[in-house]
């Protein structure tokens, strides 16, 4: 039987079963419990204590996985794949909660505290500061971190929308899957672009980049927001505030902070897929247009920086709506995606989704999680869209089989 600690504990992370915008109190974490809120403060001196220890259990058990690599289990990046897989899909709440109460959350910061928590293979990652040492291994565990997350994701959309029990032996036969497309790629037989035809590519894209009109004030109100406060300190009152508006001016233009965000996410979006359908009219093969999906994304985050902390969470939270018949994503899809070709057939992972909405969704996260990291180590433009020609080549043929 819990003790009532761990009762506490465990009711705090039942609210993050999904993302969650909106600070989870001690007296919701109490009622969830079956306590009064004074019987929590027996065990927590305040909600920061019980934060603390919440962050604490995540890493520690993220931990004991990644700390195999260190007693010879893990051979390489995908010695541990699958264990994680099935720790982020037995404790959905893990992820969940360090995206919806972490104000900065970026994938090198959790690897970086690892190799403070003495997992020496960061080392061959980062310096002591945090900084990237190895350019090389840092843009495969970029890789593979972000394509954890959005499966992982993924994988707990598709149950909760069939409202079916993920048994254990479901997840593990998942994760190994995962792991088989991780190290194999799509699988398919693909030509390698060569070098001018990808700068013809670039020079498109780059060209077509230039009519895109500037962030809207509001979005680059939020975007600091979420910066300062994380996506919890989102209000009416905020977003006007930091654009010199009073609050009723923000009603005028919006019913509530839900439809406002929407309808911005919206805008956006739809003018980022209006100049993905421009630059893809010029590729001639599924590795050009894949290819050309990434590398309009990724210039687009580039000159609309705002928009990518507002999405960060909406790319992570919209995976849900890409197992909708409707929604804004299907939209998208249908609109824009639906009658472009590209790779023929995902690997089977077992998900009762059509293979090209997978494919589409998944090429429209990469650039996010690329742009997402190497932003905060300051690297460089040009660096950046090498790495992007590098992980195509990746999400083709796999990481375990790279020439």
């Amino acid at each position: 039987m819990e003790n009532t600690r761990e009762i506490i504990i465990s009711s705090a992370f039942s609210f993050y079963t999904k993302p969650v915008m909106e600070n989870v109190s001690l007296s919701m974490i109490a009622s969830k419990a079956g306590i009064t809120k004074p019987a929590i403060y027996r065990h927590f001196k305040n909600k920061q204590e019980l934060d603390e220890v919440m962050v604490e259990r995540v890493f520690c058990d993220i931990y004991s996985v990644l700390s195999k690599i260190e007693h010879g289990k893990g051979e390489n990046f995908l010695g541990f794949i699958e264990d994680i897989m099935i720790l982020l899909l037995t404790h959905k709440e893990y992820f969940f909660y360090l995206i919806s109460t972490q104000v900065d959350f970026a994938l090198d910061k959790v690897l970086f505290r690892f190799k403070k928590m003495g997992l020496s293979f960061f080392d061959h990652i980062f310096a002591t500061d945090g900084s990237v040492t190895n350019m090389e291994n840092y843009k495969r565990a970029i890789y593979l971190g972000g394509n954890i997350m959005f499966f992982a994701v993924l994988r707990n959309r598709v149950t909760e929308k069939q409202n079916v029990f993920d048994s254990y032996s479901d997840v593990v036969s998942y994760a190994s899957k995962i792991s088989s497309f991780f190290k194999n790629g799509l699988g398919q037989e693909t030509e390698t672009l060569s070098v001018s035809r990808m700068a013809t590519l670039d020079e498109i894209c780059c060209d077509n980049m230039k009519s895109v009109k500037p962030v809207d004030k509001v979005f680059v109100s939020i975007s600091d927001i979420i910066k300062e406060k994380g996506f919890k300190g989102i209000t009416v009152e905020s977003v006007a505030h930091g654009i010199g508006l009073a609050k009723s001016s923000i009603y005028d233009m919006y019913e509530n902070k839900t439809q406002m965000i929407g309808s911005l996410i919206q805008e956006e979006f739809e003018s980022l897929y209006q100049v993905i359908e421009k630059n893809i009219s010029h590729a001639e093969s599924n590795a050009e247009r894949g290819y050309v999906i990434m590398e309009t994304a990724l210039l687009y985050y580039m000159k609309k920086p705002e928009v990518l902390t507002v999405c960060q969470w909406f790319q992570i939270h919209s995976v849900n709506e890409i197992i909708h018949d409707k929604g804004y994503e299907q939209q998208i899809f249908s609109r824009y995606f639906e009658n472009i070709e590209l790779y023929d057939k995902f690997p089977d992972l077992g998900l009762p989704i059509e293979d090209k909405r997978i494919i589409a969704s998944w090429f429209m996260m990469i650039p996010v999680v690329l742009f997402m990291h190497t932003r905060k180590q300051k690297i460089s433009p040009e660096v950046v869209q090498a790495m992007l020609k590098d992980i195509l080549i990746m999400m083709e043929k796999g990481v375990g089989n790279r020439k």
